[in-house]
């Protein structure tokens, strides 16, 4: 997720917005963690900030992304929900307290963590190590005819817990939920409508905390239409990435994320 940004000293420009929206858009749901390269880009390109209203804005665009691609799931939930059926609705409250906990606790010594880009390369060395776990243990269950099992609530407990850790910068918020999941026997495509669906109260829950901290002038806020355009090119993107995700996840798609982050995590730091 993206952290929160610090105003900045001057207003954001077309070019800042748009390269943060392709970030944001694109690492929200790959996982290779959109915090993780975040910081290293603003380090390794001397990215400008734009400020608390941005990073709003781009939440909200990959909020619009879920919506737009788990649409049919937000609606049986809501419906379940109202029907006296609050299983799921509360599974997903059930996984969103870890990371509620941690965030609202070490708010401040989290925010330290992202000024520190070797510490979010060694967070991709551990996304690569877990994503690559969770590929081993989907091979081998299929190998096996394993059959997936419910996602339940010790389930929802465990990846909450795996949400949490990724509020760290480096690590991938998608690839540890799905990734825990997997492992603890769900299917895949289960595992990653859980997970997104999680994202809908994190990335919300964010939003909300950065929204909070806005107060008078965002000095490095871009202008209104900039942050149209923030909205739109990151839900844009974002929607794309997760539908790239969901169509190759069960073949293998992780392994291959894996080796993206331990090449980018290793490269940072042998070269920085």
């Amino acid at each position: 997720m993206l952290p929160a940004a610090e105003v900045g000293a001057g207003a954001a420009s077309a070019l800042d917005v748009t390269l943060l929206a392709v970030l944001q858009g694109l690492t929200e749901f790959l996982p290779v963690s959109s915090s993780g390269h975040l910081v290293l880009a603003e380090h390794l390109l001397g990215l400008r900030e734009g400020g608390l209203a941005l990073a709003v804005a781009l939440h909200l665009g990959t909020l619009l992304s879920v919506l737009l691609v788990y649409a049919g799931a937000v609606r049986d939930t809501l419906a379940d929900l109202l029907r006296g059926r609050p299983a799921e609705a509360l599974r997903l409250v059930l996984a969103s307290l870890p990371a509620a906990l941690v965030g609202i606790l070490f708010e401040d010594w989290i925010e330290e963590r992202f000024g520190d880009a070797r510490g979010a390369a060694f967070g991709l060395l551990l996304t690569a190590a877990v994503l690559a776990l969770a590929e081993v243990l989907r091979r081998r269950r299929a190998r096996l005819g394993a059959t997936p099992r419910p996602l339940r609530a010790g389930t929802a407990l465990a990846t909450g817990v795996a949400q949490a850790v990724s509020i760290l910068p480096g690590v991938s918020r998608s690839g540890s939920t799905i990734s825990t999941a997997m492992a603890l026997g769900v299917a895949p495509a289960e595992a990653a409508r859980f997970s997104f669906l999680m994202s809908l109260i994190a990335v919300g829950g964010a939003a909300l905390l950065q929204a909070r901290k806005l107060g008078g002038e965002d000095a490095g806020s871009p202008g209104v239409l900039l942050l149209a355009w923030g909205v739109a090119l990151s839900a844009l993107v974002g929607w794309a990435a997760l539908k790239l995700l969901l169509a190759f996840l069960g073949r293998g798609a992780f392994g291959w994320f894996a080796l993206y982050c331990a090449a980018l995590g290793l490269g940072w730091l042998a070269l920085a």
